[in-house]
């Protein structure tokens, strides 16, 4: 088939949804697809990109110059099935790569809330979350709360909904990160006694950073926090500000767990790839991937930090074993593109 997959920017270790359409695009060219890219920026090497330009300043101007640049260089050729990833249309598919807005806005997240309704960054979200929603044949979600959420606040677009959780490339993410783990460790001077928690985001305020911080000044000071994406503020503290990391398996290696209090994700996929490399993870209701946590491998709690500290020191004692390959193959991106492409 001929497809196009459209995203802003799509390549490996540029965020969550941007290294799913990366993947995406990586296997279905395996499979002998003809794959488009159409994109601002891509990093897949092999793919064909038809560039569609950010152009502006401020989110409103950049928003609306990839959305009509992108209908436009989309115009130019037929396509057998275009493929979204994030708010656009029209696309025959639409993934919710990214948190449905109007959720995000109800729940009183955006701030001040009650100034909302006058902005138009909001208003443009959320006319393109609705018309992408109504254009999709096919609305593809990657976990069961998203598919909650559409039918309550978009319930015209539940009949089309189907869950397909995200893959984890399992060749880069397994257990045998543990190699990492003295190297890594010993170039950010921490010792065997430290209990390195790791937190994984760029958007530090929707992944709960600041209640993390506040977590963190109520454990014991063997308690480090190493912090992957964002600003590179370096070491402040206890807490490591490393700024984007690609090679992400290395700091699994080293960590001893990691630590996601976010306040809405659909699916945070550094959950999967965690829990592949043998790593607890403890997280919040509000995050989509808090469904496929083993039993015994973490616990999904509240925003509440007294619970969050008992729980860190009472899961780092009991951590143990691992999950077995066989439990694993189900969730790689061969079978992800199965389910796909059904």
């Amino acid at each position: 088939m001929k497809i196009a997959l459209v995203r802003p920017r799509v390549g490996f270790g540029l965020g969550g949804a941007e290294n799913y359409t990366a993947y995406v695009a990586r296997e279905l060219s395996r499979l002998g697809h003809e794959v488009t890219v159409v994109a601002d920026r891509c990093e897949v090497p092999g793919v064909r990109l038809l560039r569609a330009p950010v152009v502006g300043r401020g989110s409103l101007a950049k928003t609306l110059s990839f959305f009509f640049n992108a209908r436009r260089v989309l115009r130019q050729e037929s396509f057998d099935l275009v493929y979204a990833t994030g708010r656009f249309f029209p696309a025959d598919w639409l993934r919710i790569s990214d948190p449905l807005h109007l959720v995000w806005l109800r729940r009183g997240y955006a701030r001040p809330p009650f100034l909302w309704p006058l902005r138009p960054r909001h208003r443009l979200l959320l006319w393109l979350e609705v018309q992408s929603l109504r254009a999709a044949r096919r609305v593809i979600v990657n976990s069961r709360l998203v598919a909650r959420e559409i039918a309550e606040f978009y319930p015209f677009a539940s009949p089309k909904t189907e869950v397909i959780y995200n893959g984890v490339d399992l060749a880069r993410f397994n257990p045998s990160v543990q190699r990492f783990r003295a190297e890594v460790r010993g170039e950010l001077s921490l010792s065997e006694k430290d209990r390195a928690l790791l937190f994984v985001g760029s958007d530090w305020r929707r992944k709960g950073l600041p209640f993390l911080l506040e977590v963190l000044e109520e454990l014991p000071p063997e308690f480090k926090l190493l912090v992957a994406g964002g600003k590179p503020l370096g070491q402040k503290g206890r807490v490591y500000y490393l700024g984007p990391v690609r090679e992400m398996e290395r700091l699994y290696g080293a960590a001893d767990l990691l630590t996601l209090p976010t306040r809405y994700d659909p699916f945070a996929n550094v959950v999967l790839e965690a829990l592949a490399c043998g790593l607890p993870v403890i997280t919040t209701p509000e995050n989509g991937a808090a469904e496929v946590i083993p039993e015994g491998w973490g616990r999904v709690l509240p925003r509440e930090a007294g619970k969050w500290k008992t729980e860190l020191e009472r899961v780092l004692e009991e951590k143990g074993g691992t999950i077995s390959s066989q439990d694993w193959a189900s969730w790689s991106w061969e079978n992800h593109l199965r389910r796909l492409l059904g």
